[in-house]
């Protein structure tokens, strides 16, 4: 008889809908403490639902917590790494899709775009992570997502991805503060 795992009972079975079904999963708050899984399932046919026999997709959420047995069977087929890599690539495709509805916007309602009111907010942008490693507030939504953006563009770095460090990486996932962070990357230079 065949070893039990967190996602597979000893006859084979999986333990959770989305188990050799997953498309993607991705951190969905920028405290990286919540994932979704987009999987794929069979539709019933019961005369009830449409499309029944065929195949649908869904999403099973999960919190990040080692000790879940859910999420330790999301591990077993998705690493941090491919969660860290699907998120960044998903909030890309949210930026591209925003520039590009706001062009269309701008080009439909003849609105131009000046350079100076970009330039003036990249200069009130680049003072503002001083404060925020002094300042940071847990509870500002705008510190929050700067923490998770700051998470991501560290995973982008080639010394993170190719390195084996798996608490420092962890280290990072789980800093609670800028400050926290720009500390748990340093365990990489």
């Amino acid at each position: 008889m065949a070893k039990e795992t967190a996602a597979y009972t000893a006859n084979g079975e999986p333990k959770y809908p989305f188990v050799g079904r997953i498309v993607e999963a991705y951190y969905i708050n920028p405290d990286l403490t919540e994932i979704d899984i987009v999987h794929n399932y069979v539709i019933p046919d019961d005369g009830v639902h449409k499309n029944g026999g065929k195949e649908g997709t869904t999403v099973f959420s999960v919190s990040v917590d080692e000790t879940d047995e859910r999420f330790l069977a999301l591990l077993q087929e998705f690493s941090y790494e491919s969660l860290d890599e699907c998120t960044r690539n998903r909030n890309e495709a949210f930026r591209d899709q925003f520039r590009q509805a706001f062009q269309d916007y701008a080009q439909r309602n003849q609105v131009e775009i000046f350079e100076e009111v970009i330039v003036k907010k990249e200069v009130e942008i680049e003072d503002g992570p001083l404060d925020l490693i002094f300042d940071y507030d847990s509870e500002n939504e705008v510190h929050k997502n700067i923490l998770f953006r700051l998470k991501l563009k560290m995973f982008e770095q080639e010394v993170v991805q190719k390195s084996k460090k798996k608490k420092a990486k962890t280290d990072i996932r789980k800093a609670e503060t800028l400050g926290d962070a720009l500390k748990a990357y340093c365990e990489f230079l």
